[in-house]
């Protein structure tokens, strides 16, 4: 009995976990993220992000790294727009990791800034991960949100990580 009870209680707590309410975060160079509620802020995923975000039991993630345009001038790089900007990212991005794949380039429009966005699985130390990779354009900086998974996750998390990336505002 104790054990039916048990699987009942674990069957509503997960199904709650996953229909989730969001939270505007502020990041680093005065920008806001809508993240997902199941996950809490952290500081070791990443040196460079300014905001990330976990939930190790759930093995979600994410993270946003920003680029001043004028420090990637003054390095002497430019990008025509966040598609040039994503193609370069990823051009080498886990290019070691087993099984990499990644789709095509999706360009759109999001709070009036030009996004590209990919969808990434690759294998490290025999685990299979999906990442959504989004690059956004705003007037002074390219931002590169990366929000990851287990790949047998990808199905729980793609649209709040899609959510998510279509959130920044700057």
């Amino acid at each position: 009995m104790r054990l039916f009870f048990f699987y009942i209680v674990t069957f509503f707590i997960t199904s709650y976990s996953f229909s989730q309410e969001f939270t505007t975060e502020k990041g680093g160079h005065c920008y806001t993220l809508e993240i997902p509620n199941y996950l809490t802020k952290t500081y070791d995923l990443n040196d460079s992000a300014t905001l990330q975000y976990k939930n190790t039991l759930k093995e979600a993630y994410i993270i946003v790294i920003p680029d001043s345009k004028d420090e990637l001038t003054s390095l002497g790089t430019t990008f025509i727009d966040s598609k040039e900007f994503l193609n370069f990212f990823i051009k080498d991005y886990q290019i070691e990791s087993k099984n990499r794949t990644i789709t095509d380039v999706v360009e759109f429009k999001s709070n009036q800034k030009k996004h590209a966005q990919v969808e990434m699985t690759f294998n490290v130390n025999e685990n299979d991960f999906y990442m959504l990779i989004t690059t956004v354009e705003t007037e002074t900086h390219f931002y590169k949100i990366l929000c990851w998974t287990l790949l047998e996750n990808k199905d729980k998390f793609r649209d709040d990580y899609i959510k998510t990336a279509k959130s920044l505002k700057d």
